[in-house]
């Protein structure tokens, strides 16, 4: 009974060329099946949730944008379908171009079977609780969707002295969050299901703090805060041990999710933090199983499916 990661990072060799030819950042690491499936195997991992985030926002040229997410679907696609009881992904969308990103959903979802659909926190300079996305919202709502929010760059870029994944990253999942909760994003569209990348940023930390500030400057409730704050899934991935008191003292147990941040992170990484995990000594085995397992399942009812058909994996018997 393997753990389910929910944070995994899979972009194909052709995926990559595109983006180094459009001028966009790439990753430092070349994932690998073969090492991956090791990595997996020692962390008795027994399938891995693929969300490919490319800054779609950045090219300016829709057509582009959804040329490069419709790459980056496919190919992840094509892992899940050769792998199926080991993987599953969720589609990027070619955010700030709405439209693009309906279009992505039906075939991501309908044809190429994505387990949910992955979001920048923002697009362009617009964060997720803006007027702007709301007919993609509503048409994920519809589906019952799972969202998938990971940061990138903020839209007023980083300073140089700092690098972004120190802070920048953090706080980017933290206003789209409270973004979501203020706008009434979340209030209005209650099928959907949205998990925050690396527990959350800031959010479980300062969720005191912004059940004030909602209440003082933008008219929201704090229960209206604090139960937005519980509705959200939160992985791990980068984020253990530190996070995991703010985490549990706001968020819902059985919201927490197992996460890697792979392969954007080395195998050492991985497995220093499933190991201080499995150690941390304020998570009951209940608890702990959930996070592992349980609580992805029950949030992927198709990759729980895939996972009861297949034959369990000779390295995780």
């Amino acid at each position: 009974m393997g753990r389910i990661d929910i944070h995994h990072h899979a972009l194909s060799a052709e995926a990559i060329e595109l983006m180094r030819d459009l001028g966009l950042p790439t990753p430092g690491q070349q994932w690998q099946l073969d090492k991956t499936l090791d990595m997996m195997d020692a962390n008795q991992i027994e399938a891995s949730v693929i969300s490919n985030v490319v800054p779609c926002d950045v090219l300016g040229d829709a057509t582009l944008a959804h040329r490069l997410a419709r790459q980056v679907n496919e190919a992840a696609a094509e892992v899940v379908n050769t792998q199926p009881s080991r993987f599953g992904f969720f589609a990027i969308l070619p955010l700030p171009h709405v439209d693009l990103a309906l279009k992505e959903v039906a075939y991501a979802l309908d044809e190429l079977g994505a387990d949910g659909v992955a979001l920048l926190p923002h697009g362009g300079d617009h964060y997720l609780g803006a007027p702007l996305f709301d007919p993609l919202f509503a048409e994920l709502n519809r589906r019952g969707a799972v969202v998938l929010v990971h940061p990138m760059d903020l839209p007023q870029g980083c300073t140089p002295d700092v690098p972004p994944v120190f802070a920048d990253y953090l706080l980017d999942t933290t206003r789209a969050a409270i973004n979501l909760i203020t706008s009434g994003t979340l209030a209005r569209y209650r099928e959907l299901s949205v998990i925050l990348c690396h527990a959350g940023g800031f959010l479980p930390y300062a969720a005191s703090r912004i059940e004030v500030a909602a209440d003082l400057l933008a008219n929201v409730e704090p229960h209206t805060v604090r139960d937005g704050i519980r509705r959200f899934y939160y992985d791990l991935a980068l984020s253990v041990p530190a996070a995991l008191p703010s985490l549990l003292a706001a968020a819902d147990s059985r919201h927490i999710l197992y996460g890697t941040d792979w392969s954007g992170v080395p195998a050492s990484v991985v497995e220093q933090a499933t190991r201080v995990f499995d150690e941390y000594r304020l998570i009951d085995d209940r608890t702990r199983q959930a996070i592992n397992r349980g609580n992805a399942l029950d949030l992927l009812p198709g990759l729980a499916a895939r996972l009861k058909a297949a034959p369990t994996p000779a390295s995780l018997r």
